[in-house]
């Protein structure tokens, strides 16, 4: 049997509503030679029986137990199963305008140092309903240094040819921001193409990986963004003063949020574990503080004048002096 040009991967746990939509707008695209691999990374929901009322022979579904990887191992999987020549990963709740593949294929053409291509997207809300449009440039060529600080690509909207594989990897299942340490892992391998057109809906609701990350905890949001620079300090260039630059402006970001979270945390008095691990990963997210005597005094004056604040408001005015 003939390989198919394209593989398709998808996560799904538990939003089989939305996974027939992205299911139904990747087996509509206008190169029909691909394949779609779900991963079903351990619903409770009628996911099974979605893919299986699409009775179409290029759908492929795999069940395994969650993994508690938020869609990353299930992701890995579906790419290890891929037989096509390019592999374009689709979250269960976007959706692809019909020529999405055929248009991204077509910008690559026979350019054998491009090993990914991605397009724009657009934002929806839960019922399909337009919130807006990817903004600003889209970086293409060599974005290694660029993915360093920030993510420029949305998981949907991009794919990459499988031979990249075994040099990338896949990203390991305790990496917090699959997706970004996905796109990062190609760049370092090859030269990038863009399609500057609106090929993708990307889907915001209350379930979505970065919305329900940020309404459970601020730190841990950007705890797993500390988490990732950690991943790919291996994957940096020897001695890159590049390198060190982009990353040292994502290490700063983290940091000035960290110190927000402990500085809103002790203003209303809570002095939990969470403060103490936010100022343990401020700390080791900008160690140049430790040479800049002025700025750690700086910072620890505000942090006490804070937790004096919330330690004033936590005992009441029936308990203060």
């Amino acid at each position: 049997m003939k390989a198919p040009r394209v593989s398709v991967v998808v996560p799904a746990f538990n939003q089989s509503g939305y996974l027939a939509e992205a299911l139904s707008s990747a087996l509509a695209q206008t190169m029909p030679d691909l394949e779609v691999i779900v991963a079903d990374d351990g619903s409770t929901d009628d996911t099974a029986a979605v893919c299986a009322s699409f009775q179409d022979s290029r759908l492929h579904y795999v069940h395994q137990a969650n993994d508690g990887t938020m869609g990353v191992g299930a992701r890995n999987r579906a790419m290890l199963l891929a037989r096509g020549d390019w592999i374009a990963p689709l979250d269960q709740d976007d959706l692809w305008a019909p020529q999405k593949l055929q248009r991204q294929l077509e910008a690559v053409g026979e350019r054998n140092g491009i090993g990914a291509v991605f397009c724009r997207v657009r934002f929806i809300g839960p019922a399909g309903e337009g919130q807006g449009e990817q903004a600003g440039p889209l970086p293409q060529g060599d974005v290694f240094h660029l993915l360093l600080s920030a993510n420029r690509y949305y998981v949907s909207s991009g794919m990459f040819r499988r031979d990249l594989l075994p040099r990338m990897g896949v990203p390991h299942e305790s990496v917090a921001i699959g997706d970004w340490y996905l796109w990062l892992s190609v760049a370092r391998h090859t030269e990038v193409a863009t399609v500057d057109d609106t090929l993708v809906d990307y889907r915001l609701h209350p379930q979505g990986f970065q919305v329900a990350q940020r309404a459970n905890s601020s730190f841990r949001f950007w705890h797993d963004h500390w988490r990732f620079v950690q991943a790919v300090l291996p994957r940096l260039h020897p001695g890159c003063a590049s390198c060190e630059q982009e990353l040292g402006k994502l290490r700063r970001q983290i940091a000035d949020h960290q110190f927000d979270v402990a500085m809103t945390a002790l203003r209303r008095g809570e002095f939990s574990p969470v403060v103490r691990q936010a100022l343990g990963c401020l700390w080791e997210a900008e160690p140049s503080w430790v040479g800049a005597p002025r700025t750690t005094l700086k910072r620890a004056s505000r942090l006490l004048g804070a937790a004096a604040a919330g330690a004033w408001r936590r005992a009441g005015p029936g308990r203060r002096p």
